[in-house]
């Protein structure tokens, strides 16, 4: 499926995606768009929505809204419907940050967008490829945490949560699927290692969810250094470029502080625009020495 063909790959994070967005930014600012294919998880999903839309400064911009806006964070229902109410994002996407559907699809003309979903029904992972109809209500879905939002999302007639639950960072779905060529954007910073506290543990005990959902909310980070370790068995002629932060972020994945949104966002653009010079420099010195 994913044969000669240049994957993204975003990870999710929540607020941490600010980083996101600054590498994403950068690649716009850039007009680097060398992908074929596009594959999101969780807040990772909204960073590659506004970058299809040609958004720029559009994922930050909302952050920094969301993070503030009593709409969005809802402190007297984190233990019924919710800490963040993700069905505001609907007033985001079409009014007050809106994506640019028809810029969007028109990206996508040749192209493959992945959304990651977990089933809420029996914990499995999905990679569903997002129409201009159910966009948004996909996007949602992917970052349906139970305990922080609702906890799952209607998608047609099925219900979905976070996709970052089951598969946070899908390497392995792409290699499987036939890629060799892949950018992964990392909110986990380079060195990551499990927490010996980790909220998720707690968090697992409380949310109303099926066993093997519970079983992955307890091993999220786990899960994620597994990914990453992943990366380093793998032969050769794959090809993987991380773009990770140096050290852990300021923000969390629930965050209510503009500032911490602002530096890692700043941080996420130098990483982007030092990525793109790097590949820059690569082709010149390969141009020199042919």
């Amino acid at each position: 499926m994913f044969e000669n063909k240049k994957v993204l790959i975003l990870e999710g994070g929540g607020f941490k995606t600010s980083f996101s967005a600054g590498v994403m930014d950068a690649f716009q600012m850039q007009s680097h768009n060398p992908f074929d294919t596009y594959i999101g998880v969780s807040g990772g999903c909204i960073a590659i929505s506004y970058f299809l839309s040609k958004k720029y400064g559009y994922f930050y911009h909302c952050m920094r809204t969301l993070c503030q806006d009593d709409r969005f964070v809802k402190y007297t229902k984190a233990f019924s419907e919710g800490l963040m109410n993700l069905d505001f994002f609907y007033d985001i996407a079409y009014k007050e940050f809106p994506f640019d559907f028809d810029t969007a699809m028109n990206e996508l003309k040749d192209k493959e967008y992945f959304i990651v979903l977990t089933n809420s029904g029996d914990g499995s992972t999905e990679y569903h490829q997002p129409t201009r109809e159910n966009l948004v209500d996909m996007t949602i879905a992917a970052s349906t945490v139970p305990m922080l939002t609702k906890g799952k999302h209607l998608v047609g007639d099925v219900h979905y949560s976070d996709g970052g639950i089951s598969d946070p960072i899908p390497i392995k779905w792409a290699v499987d699927n036939g890629a060799t060529d892949i950018v992964l954007v990392r909110t986990t910073h380079h060195n990551f290692k499990p927490s010996l506290l980790r909220p998720e543990y707690f968090a697992s005990k409380f949310i109303r969810a099926n066993e093997k959902i519970k079983a992955d909310v307890e091993n999220f980070q786990i899960k994620i250094k597994e990914s990453i370790d992943y990366i380093d068995t793998l032969p050769a002629h794959i090809k993987i470029d991380q773009i990770a932060p140096d050290v852990v972020l300021n923000s969390n994945i629930f965050t209510n502080s503009v500032k911490n949104i602002e530096l890692d966002y700043r941080t996420g653009l130098e990483s982007g625009l030092n990525y793109i010079h790097s590949i820059q420099s690569k082709k010149e010195f390969s141009k020199i020495h042919q």
